[in-house]
């Protein structure tokens, strides 16, 4: 196996195994009884909320603690994750369908996208029968619109790496 080659395999291992674990901790977080959840995302929240209060004092108080928490956890714990999940998941479909033959990139992208939208829908399902917790539609199109931003931030990379890789072969020969 050339070098080239090979590191191109070990990345797409490494970026594989990211993208599995950020979306078996989407399906652990959907897990979660309503208090766990709420203590979960409750650090992100106190992390967050120190920090802009070091920045701006009182600007999180008891009058908007409960509107803030609520925009955390759907831009944080919904947006996101997922996008941080399509990101991933499209990066390491992209890497390993070098290794197959007669792959076409919109495939993967179909595929890519039909994953994330099963990922958002089975996360709301679970959340549906999990105590203090329920699966909301709108949810499912937050998780989703995650998703989509973040696959869509690395087809548009590869695509720039592609059109610069297209310049570069075109003046060497």
């Amino acid at each position: 196996m050339k070098i080239q080659n090979k590191k191109r395999f070990i990345l797409s291992i490494a970026i594989g195994v990211f993208a599995l674990a950020i979306n078996v901790f989407i399906i652990v977080q959907a897990c979660l009884d309503g208090m766990r959840s709420t203590e979960s995302s409750g650090i992100v929240v106190d992390l967050l909320k120190g920090m802009i209060n070091g920045i701006s004092p009182n600007a999180i108080n008891d009058g908007n603690i409960n509107t803030f928490t609520h925009v955390i956890r759907k831009l944080v714990g919904h947006f996101g994750l997922f996008a941080f999940s399509g990101a991933f998941t499209s990066w390491s479909i992209h890497l390993g369908s070098y290794y197959l033959k007669k792959y076409q990139w919109y495939m993967g992208l179909v595929f890519t996208l039909c994953f994330g939208m099963f990922l958002a829908g089975l996360t709301e399902l679970i959340q549906s029968f999990v105590p203090e917790r329920s699966g909301q539609f709108t949810d499912v199109l937050i998780d989703f619109a995650g998703y989509i931003l973040g696959t869509g931030i690395v087809v548009l990379i590869l695509f720039i790496i592609y059109k610069v890789n297209k310049k570069k072969s075109k003046k060497t020969e």
